[in-house]
């Protein structure tokens, strides 16, 4: 699949009420709405795309002439309307009047009596004779105007004159919204857009369509935008590409004092404005504010400027010099505050541009920022100022820092075994250097270095165990420790007395928040495993509160705790809570706290799969599984794998469904309840679309087990898949009827508190157990609803389309045509197209028939 836009003409997202006004005033004959149209707003916006449509719209009807101002730096009197004027000598009268005559005429003669449009480019860059000519002809109503201009440096008199009086519409072309931005996405790409890529790309073009045009066109000929299954993800970094070319000719145009600023606020990405008063000319600061190419944020104290756009920022700092650069990185160190005296994020970027001016901070300073930095969850920065810490041979306190910070850094990096050399190097140190924050800080990677690094959750809770008398001296130390061996007893399902402790340590709020923080999602996710998912969603809304209040480094965590949430609602079966919550950005801009960034695609797998959208899920999950595979702090790859095997069984895919399940079954699991055994239950259902002899027998084992652990929801779900294997005649060892099981599953449903899809799941299992095939089909599509679905297709003998494999066995649940089309972004004459043509291939003839068909029964 190709973008269909991307490399041509883009379609016309979020302009049609500007688009349906210019056009009423260029056709209609109304005085009150004027006679020409002002398009007003900043470059890259789409002020002249607007105006080729509207061209396009009159251009049959009306004779069209377009004009476009000569560059400001070149200022040629009349030379705009040049084109018109071919027929005036050099030598004759060149007065306005003769001008306008000779202007009308030219016009009037080549239109042949059709009406007159006279399409105005750059109107900002006009000059005065020009304008005023322009002035003449729209209020002789020899022609329309059809004007695009910025609002800096400013528009003509002779033009704001027009529009004062009535003779142009002023419309502002604004940047688009997120959500017209992801729409123009999707329909340039032709295809779903991925989260991380979509919000990447709002970031870096803001809603400016030229910006993001060539962010695009960058990507894609670098091969950096990928399509997989209906999705587009980007992979590669930020890139401006031809848009250089732009700030260049813009740069041109700025004197010295002025191109100064605009490359050392692009360097600092944002100054404080007293800062910048210092380092720089006042009045060129002034002069680019006014030219709307500088920012100034006076939310912050003192106010800070930054450049008006991300991308352009991105464009300057790649034409800045390497040598230049360190230039101005040195200049602006010279000035900004001690390291000291700075704010957190501001010694991370007082360091970074320390080592780029060439000068070494002290190493005591150097570990300082290696710890914030792997509080941010800046890895590769923390290791690097460690690296640097330890080069300038410090005495024993600062080596203990430096190597405990950069054990995090690797493990995180996935260096595990440097990870672990990091910490032996450590325990040989003199124990007088080994404080308690140094012993809990080693005792946690280590943990960790055994939990995800070896799969191995045993050795890391002993490991923290005998940590615990070495740091009781701490409360904080003692807290930090304690917490994470509570986290790691939650995360591979060890509930028991660990998950009633845990509770009593999130309600304990003597303890550091930072501690707590970490734990709630933990203990969330064992919660909702338990059954107790109402309990487990005000939790986490709790501790959500707590990390936006508190503006700190458990700001940082407030992404991962929103995950929990929306993931703990789709288990629920509240499929449009998960998606809301998911699309709600309003907490990515609190504070200046960098925040966690989730793997790209597996929320957005998920809630795909709830939905039915099994093509598309296939793509985000294809991403997630790269992603994973190439660096996986958490050990979240088998559970990306097994619900990449779901997708594939629900494609009616079983072999490739059974690839991703022995891949995951070759995978040391670390996280089981993560996605709530997922992974298992995963398991049971390529069994049960291959058809195997054990399937059901396997779904009974994995109810029993899950019975035995008290985790009613898994074994609700565990004998779902048993009970549709049994209504499809697999066979089973033990001496069992559907009815059977059917009562099981109303015994599962009581225990769970908030699982919204439990007594919908009990009720389909008795319809089915008692015959009642109405009821049944009934209580299919209110689990479809719910994100649960039966009957999983499997491999057939007449091949479906991928788009039919995706609408057929959603059309099986119940779903109407009209609810399938709203779910894949299609019309419901297309739903109904492609129902005909499965009909036709599986040799059925109403969707009554579809269940059976798709199962093989």
């Amino acid at each position: 699949m190709h973008a269909t836009h991307a490399l041509g003409q883009w379609p016309l997202v979020g302009r049609y009420d500007e688009y349906a006004a210019a056009l009423q005033v260029l056709t209609g004959d109304d005085p009150a709405t004027g006679y020409g149209v002002l398009l007003v707003g900043e470059s890259g916006v789409g002020k002249s795309t607007l105006a080729s449509r509207l061209e396009e719209a009159v251009g049959g009807d009306a004779h069209v002439v377009t004009v476009t101002s000569p560059s400001r730096a070149q200022p040629v009197m009349l030379g705009a309307l040049a084109p018109l004027l071919t027929d005036v000598a050099a030598h004759a009268d060149a007065s306005p009047i003769s001008v306008f005559q000779a202007a009308a005429e030219r016009l009037g003669r080549d239109a042949g009596g059709r009406p007159v449009i006279l399409r105005v480019e750059d109107a900002h860059l006009l000059d005065g004779a020009s304008a005023g000519v322009l002035r003449m002809l729209a209020m002789s109503k020899r022609a329309r105007l059809l004007v695009t201009s910025r609002p800096n440096p400013g528009i003509p008199d002779d033009l704001v004159a027009l529009w004062k009086d009535g003779w142009l519409r002023w419309i502002d072309v604004a940047p688009l919204s997120r959500a017209e931005t992801t729409l123009l996405l999707r329909e340039a790409l032709g295809g779903v857009v991925g989260r991380d890529t979509d919000r990447r790309m709002w970031e870096a073009s803001l809603g400016n369509p030229l910006y993001l045009r060539e962010l695009v066109r960058s990507a894609l000929s670098r091969n950096e935008l990928l399509h997989n299954h209906g999705v587009w993800t980007w992979t590669g970094p930020v890139v401006p590409g031809r848009l250089i070319e732009l700030v260049t000719a813009e740069l041109r145009r700025r004197p010295d004092g002025e191109r100064e600023v605009l490359e050392i606020v692009s360097l600092a990405e944002s100054l404080p404005l007293p800062l910048l008063f210092e380092l720089a000319d006042t009045d060129a600061v002034d002069s680019l504010v006014a030219a709307g190419m500088l920012v100034v944020d006076n939310t912050t104290t003192p106010p800070a400027a930054r450049l008006s756009h991300p991308v352009y920022g991105e464009a300057i700092r790649s034409l800045v010099p390497p040598g230049r650069r360190r230039v101005l990185r040195e200049r602006v160190v010279r000035h900004l505050p001690g390291p000291r005296d700075a704010s957190l994020p501001d010694l991370l970027r007082w360091v970074s541009w320390a080592l780029e001016a060439g000068s070494v901070p002290e190493p005591e300073l150097l570990v300082e920022a290696a710890a914030l930095a792997n509080r941010l969850q800046q890895a590769a920065d923390a290791r690097r100022f460690a690296d640097l810490a330890l080069l300038a041979d410090p005495e024993d306190g600062v080596v203990a820092g430096a190597l405990a910070e950069r054990a995090r850094a690797h493990r995180v990096l996935g260096a595990v075994d440097r990870a672990q050399a990091d910490l032996d190097q450590l325990r040989a140190l003199p124990a007088e250097v080994l404080t308690p924050a140094l012993e809990a800080h080693a005792a946690i990677t280590g943990a960790d270095v055994l939990f995800h690094g070896q799969a191995d959750p045993a050795a890391a809770v002993r490991l923290l165990d005998e940590a615990l008398p070495r740091v009781a001296a701490c409360p904080q130390s003692s807290a930090v420790v304690r917490g994470h061996r509570l986290a790691v007893l939650m995360n591979v399902g060890r509930r028991g007395d660990a998950l009633d402790e845990a509770v009593d340590f999130l309600d304990d709020t003597t303890l550091p928040l930072l501690a707590r923080i970490q734990l709630a999602a933990p203990v969330q996710l064992s919660l909702a495993r338990g059954g107790r998912v109402a309990e487990a969603l005000r939790l986490g809304e709790r501790y959500m509160d707590a990390a936006r209040e508190s503006l700190s480094e458990a700001t940082a965590f407030l992404m991962p705790l929103r995950a929990a949430m929306v993931v703990i609602r789709l288990f629920a079966g509240d499929v449009g809570g998960a998606e809301r919550m998911h699309a709600d950005e309003s907490d990515l801009d609190i504070g200046h706290v960098h925040h966690h960034r989730n793997v790209p695609g597996l929320v957005e797998g998920q809630l795909a799969m709830a939905r039915g959208r099994w093509s598309e899920a296939s793509g985000h999950l294809g991403g997630a599984i790269a992603a994973l595979r190439d660096a996986d702090p958490r050990g979240l790859l088998p559970a990306a794998l097994a619900l990449a095997a779901e997708s594939a069984v629900w494609l009616g895919d079983v072999d490739e469904a059974a690839r991703f399940r022995e891949e995951a079954l070759r995978q040391p699991v670390h996280e089981s309840s993560t996605i709530f055994g997922r992974r298992r239950r995963t398991l049971l259902w390529v069994g049960l679309a291959r058809r195997e002899a054990d399937a059901v027998d396997q779904a009974l084992d994995a109810a029993d087990a899950a019975a035995a652990a008290n985790l009613p929801p898994a074994e609700l779900d565990s004998l779902h898949v048993a009970l549709l294997g049994l209504a499809d005649g697999l066979p089973t060892a033990r001496e069992l009827t559907l009815s059977d099981v059917a009562d099981r599953m109303a015994a599962a449903a009581k225990q769970c508190d908030g699982l919204t899809r439990a007594d919908a799941m009990a009720g389909y299992a008795r319809a089915l157990a008692d015959g009642d095939t109405e009821l049944a089909s009934a209580f299919e599509a209110t689990l479809a609803g719910y994100g649960v679905w039966t009957n999983p297709p499997r491999q057939q003998t007449i091949a479906l389309t991928r788009r039919e494999q995706e609408i057929a066995p959603l059309a099986a649940a119940g779903i109407s045509s009209r609810d399938i089309a709203r779910r894949l972004s299609i019309s419901t004459r297309t739903v109904e197209s492609h129902l005909a043509r499965i009909y036709a291939k599986l040799g059925i003839t109403s969707r009554a028939e579809l269940p059976a068909a798709l199962s093989g029964r």
